[in-house]
């Protein structure tokens, strides 16, 4: 997979993440939107490991 393409499906991720997140608390003050903020950072980098792993070994299976 393209680097790019990684990338931007990691921060559109995050930004879904951040979103739904904060619509499930119900609560929109900054600390609770730097909160949420901070573990999506924290779930986009483990999804970004993710696709690299799993583009990675797709690769080699071919």
């Amino acid at each position: 997979m393209d680097v790019k393409k990684m990338i931007v499906q990691v921060i559109v991720a995050m930004i879904l993440f951040i979103i739904v997140s904060l619509i499930l608390e119900g609560a929109y003050t900054q600390e609770v939107i730097i909160e949420k903020a901070k573990t999506a950072v924290l779930f986009g980098l483990a999804y970004a490991i993710f696709i690299w792993a799993k583009s990675k070994f797709k690769n080699k299976s071919k």
